[in-house]
């Protein structure tokens, strides 16, 4: 049954579009400078198997929701472009396939502050029009209201970008924290923001991880934020947090890398129930990959960073291969603690063609293990190049 009423309403889609009235073009960028006018031109296209139809054509405002949905009849606001448009014709009569040239004129007047203004010019039936396709044999009633996006720039000083960052939410579950945040455009220009969040212990000695902020419906990172609107942005810590206290701050870029705005909030996880610390991530490696050019027989020696990321102390032992030694194999980190330590890489000798391969296991005494994959190939090339160039 929901099949069905699916294939229903993708066909009366398709068919919507198919036989709705078009316009041409669909969107206007244009510059006018304050106390002038200017005149531009629309083109309207009937319906194919329409007998008639009865236009309405008004400008309405555009504006977007915090959920990213745009909006062609809310309250104008400060940046709508509604006040500046007239239209020539109101009211149009086309039968099908028929076209015909619309005039609106834009005029700004003197008083009007510099920036980015936006408006729809709507064409909206009076009433259903019905479409009868004989070639097709199809007979229906149908309402479909195209709109023209008009982007009006007003042309005056250097705009200053302006914003806050507000409404900051902790939603927590027991596998996760989730953050919910918004970005006021408090400018009188559109706004490309992206944002980032950062978990910290309360005395800020401990990250515990950044992640991005995605605002709902925006398939880019940077979200596009009308002058006045504000979008919402949601993200998660893709680990689980030990019980403790915590702050996490939210940082939205909205133009150059100074232009942040942050909001913070602290935050407490509670675990009222004991917990399988083997779901916990508490160490961390900077790098879970190491791969190395040897000489035949060689020896390399690496830096291996380790983070201890929980708020008490972890001991960890290591494992390791015949080729690969780390030293030292075990050793305690202090809460928040970051170590490096070394690792010897001996590699006998074998087939330069292949690459060889190692594991090295980390195992806190709690939490998740970890382990660094170590690749070792052989390139007398790169090894006498290396040379050549010291």
């Amino acid at each position: 049954m929901k099949r069905k009423i699916l294939l229903c309403l993708a066909l009366s889609l398709f068919l919507s579009c198919a036989y709705a009235v078009k316009v041409s073009p669909v969107r206007y960028d244009v510059s006018v400078a304050r106390g002038s006018s200017q005149e531009f031109t629309l083109k309207v296209f009937g319906s194919k198997g329409a007998k008639s139809q009865d236009l309405v054509l008004y400008p309405s405002d555009l504006s977007m929701n915090r959920g990213g949905a745009f909006s062609f009849d809310s309250v104008p606001g400060k940046n709508s472009a509604v006040q500046f448009i007239e239209m020539g014709q109101k009211n149009l009569i086309l039968f099908e396939d028929q076209a015909k040239e619309v005039k609106f004129k834009i005029s700004v007047p003197l008083n009007a502050q510099p920036g980015e203004y936006y408006a729809v010019i709507l064409v909206e039936p009076s009433k259903y029009t019905v479409v009868d396709d004989k070639s097709r044999k199809l007979k229906f009633l149908m309402m479909v209201r195209p709109a023209v996006v008009v982007i009006l720039e007003v042309p005056g000083r250097t705009y200053e970008k302006k914003g806050e960052a507000l409404d900051l939410q902790v939603l927590k579950t027991d596998s996760l924290v989730g953050i919910k945040a918004a970005f006021k455009n408090t400018s009188f220009i559109h706004l490309d923001v992206a944002g980032d969040a950062v978990v910290r212990s309360v005395d800020g000695k401990i990250n515990y991880g950044t992640f991005s902020l995605n605002a709902l419906s925006s398939p880019t990172k940077a979200a596009f934020i009308f002058p006045g609107n504000i979008r919402d942005f949601t993200g998660a810590l893709n680990r689980q947090l030990p019980a403790g206290d915590y702050i996490v701050e939210a940082s939205f870029n909205y133009g150059s890398s100074s232009k942040k705005e942050r909001v913070a909030q602290k935050f407490s996880v509670v675990r009222k129930r004991p917990l399988n610390d083997s779901k916990f991530e508490y160490l961390r490696l900077k790098s879970n990959n190491l791969d190395l050019f040897i000489p035949d027989g060689g020896r390399l020696t690496k830096t291996i960073t380790l983070t201890n990321i929980d708020y008490q102390p972890l001991s960890v032992k290591i494992g390791s291969s015949d080729w690969v030694k780390i030293i030292p194999d075990s050793l305690t980190l202090k809460p928040g603690e970051v170590r490096n330590i070394m690792a010897t890489i001996l590699v006998a000798k074998y087939d330069a063609s292949q690459k060889q391969e190692s594991l090295v296991f980390f195992s806190p005494e709690r939490g998740k293990g970890t382990e660094l994959k170590v690749f070792a190939t052989c390139s007398k090339d790169n090894l006498i190049n290396k040379t050549t160039k010291k």
